[in-house]
């Protein structure tokens, strides 16, 4: 039935904005307040936990201008961009029994926005629409005790970044609505590493194909990444057995190839030794000949020497 689970006052504020983790499991209220005596401002996050009893809230502070938070779609952690358009600085936290920041803030960086993996831990660092940033895409692993630079690429005016469901390639795109020139888009595994390009005057849209929800269960889900190594092991003799038939296959075609040019070789020879043993016989055949007597004539030098006197 509904109903109202739980009430929490917000502090005043100038300007208050809400944002959901997608698994519904988090929720971050984010409220601007100006700070006494100063034309400085100071944002204040209060962190809902909307799966535990009573909805606890815990908040901290961030005194520096805050542009965006992203949330990781699937585990406790989010990320917060702060600072100003053209130098900005990334923080990344977890959610344990505290709130904890993921390693050191990343400091002057060309980002304006956050992707991350559907599937979590894995976001791209990216400046949209700003030609100052050089089209900079830095992929991250935020699964560790710090963020891992995985991988730094660009994609010169890219507009858009679009995750495919699976989490495991990413497409940077420059959209005819944002630019008109050098339209088209770049796909990128998780790890950062471009895998194709496509260079299309007019370009207006990417969309992934949608992927349907799993058939399994969460629990189903766990034990599957839980036994991974298992499974990796039959996935790969699997493979080897694919592969495996794969070359069979092939070596059965190209013995199939080499006997049809051995039996076309081999009645070519025949049919050279019919034709030798033609020209053979047709070489001994007595033929009589008519022979000419010709007389050659050569012109030699003549010396005359004088009789010698006794």
């Amino acid at each position: 039935s509904s109903g109202i689970n739980a009430e929490w006052p917000l502090r005043p504020g100038s300007n208050i904005e809400i944002f959901w983790q997608n698994s519904g499991n988090y929720l971050a209220v984010k409220v601007d307040r100006t700070i006494k005596n100063k034309k400085e401002s100071e944002n204040v996050f209060e962190i809902f936990r909307l799966r535990e009893k009573d909805i606890p809230v815990e908040n901290f502070e961030i005194k520096s201008k805050v542009m965006s938070l992203s949330w990781d779609p699937k585990g406790p952690r989010f990320a917060v961009i702060q600072g100003e358009q053209g130098r900005t600085d990334v923080s990344f936290f977890k959610i344990g029994e505290k709130i904890l920041p993921i390693g050191k803030t990343l400091t002057n960086k060309k980002c304006n926005c956050i992707k991350w993996s559907p599937l979590g831990q894995y976001c791209v660092l990216a400046g949209l629409n700003n030609i100052s940033f050089d089209g900079v895409l830095e992929f991250w692993d935020i699964g560790g005790d710090a963020p891992t630079l995985m991988n730094e690429a660009s994609h010169f005016m890219v507009t858009n970044i679009a995750w495919d469901p699976t989490g495991r390639y990413v497409c940077s795109s420059n959209t005819y609505g944002g630019h008109s020139v050098e339209n088209g888009y770049n796909m990128w595994n998780f790890q950062g590493s471009k895998v194709f390009e496509a260079s299309l005057e007019g370009f207006i849209q990417f969309q992934w194909r949608p992927r349907p929800p799993t058939l399994l269960r969460e629990k189903d889900i766990k034990d599957v990444k839980k036994n991974m190594k298992s499974y990796t092991r039959d996935f790969e003799i699997k493979d080897k057995l694919s592969q495996s038939k794969a070359s069979k296959e092939l070596i059965e075609k190209r013995r199939a190839v080499y006997d049809e040019f051995m039996t076309y070789r081999r009645k070519k020879e025949k049919d050279l030794e019919v034709l030798k043993l033609q020209y053979s016989e047709l070489r001994t055949e007595v033929v009589e000949e008519e022979y000419v007597e010709e007389t050659v004539e050569f012109f030699m030098k003549e010396e005359v020497e004088p009789a010698s006197k006794e």
